[in-house]
């Protein structure tokens, strides 16, 4: 959603000084990089962080609509539907190549995740823990990846997931009438059309611990914490808060919230 900057302005735990609402309208963060898409422009992206694997090289691409940043390696989303990928390629995350008519794109860690206009998803890249297993999804409308596993909302309000990591395989097929879903690095929530938010998988900072949570109308997942916006503008937070990313108990106002690795941040009416 564009907003109009003159009515509305960003604000953020553990963002960095140079992101401001009127230059960049989306920002990806991975383990080691961070990727943010010009507001205005061609279309162009700005990659920070380490470079040991090249991830710079985003600063070459134009038309861009869409970035997503994995642990070391970036991908983004063309106006003609085709897919962009830099940086590390040693499982395949960056054979996106002869990809065509996709809608979204998510990265995990190591693999890279796209949905198709017809509503199924591709993925390449890291698959020991069948993280790229998703050729027999369907009717897909929303795509999320994580460190070692994919998720996908369908149309029907279900819920598809490939393993979450080698000890914990949660299953979210009870899940019932999803209408919005967000990965973190180890779990992932799921919102549903009574404005409640379920969550599954690690829990080791309380990042699942969203039972309390009502009246939330959007959601958003960092590496190890939780975010819901509610339906009267304020935000909740929940999980690891090393950084103060779940510090938002005094936010008003809220239009948008995101989520990335260590980090969380919003659009706010201004005042």
């Amino acid at each position: 959603m564009k907003l109009d900057d003159r009515n509305y302005r960003i604000i953020g735990t553990g963002l960095p000084n140079f992101i401001k609402p009127d230059t960049f309208s989306e920002v990806s963060e991975g383990e080691c990089t961070m990727t943010c898409l010009y507001r205005e422009g061609l279309g162009n992206v700005v990659t920070t962080g380490l470079d040991h694997h090249g991830v710079r090289g985003t600063g070459k691409w134009l038309g861009i609509t869409t970035v997503s940043a994995g642990a070391f390696h970036v991908v983004g989303l063309r106006k003609d539907s085709t897919v962009a990928a830099v940086g590390s390629n040693t499982f395949g995350a960056c054979d996106t190549e002869d990809w065509e008519d996709i809608v979204d794109i998510a990265a995990g860690a190591m693999h890279t995740v796209g949905l198709k206009r017809d509503g199924t998803v591709v993925a390449v890249g890291f698959n020991e823990y069948g993280e790229c297993d998703t050729a027999s999804w369907h009717n897909v409308t929303a795509i999320g990846a994580g460190v070692f596993y994919t998720i996908a909302l369908c149309n029907n309000g279900q819920v598809f997931t490939t393993m979450l990591d080698e000890n914990d395989q949660p299953e979210a097929k009870h899940w019932e009438k999803i209408v919005a879903i967000a990965a973190g690095g180890h779990h992932f929530i799921g919102l549903n059309n009574e404005e409640k938010v379920f969550a599954a998988g690690s829990n080791k900072y309380g990042q699942c611990d969203t039972d309390e949570w009502v009246n939330v109308k959007a959601i958003a997942a960092g590496d190890q914490h939780s975010v819901g916006l509610c339906s009267d503008g304020t935000v909740v937070a929940i999980g690891n808060n090393e950084n103060g990313q779940c510090d938002v108990g005094q936010w008003r106002d809220v239009k948008i919230i995101y989520a990335a690795n260590n980090m969380t941040y919003a659009y706010i009416q201004r005042t």
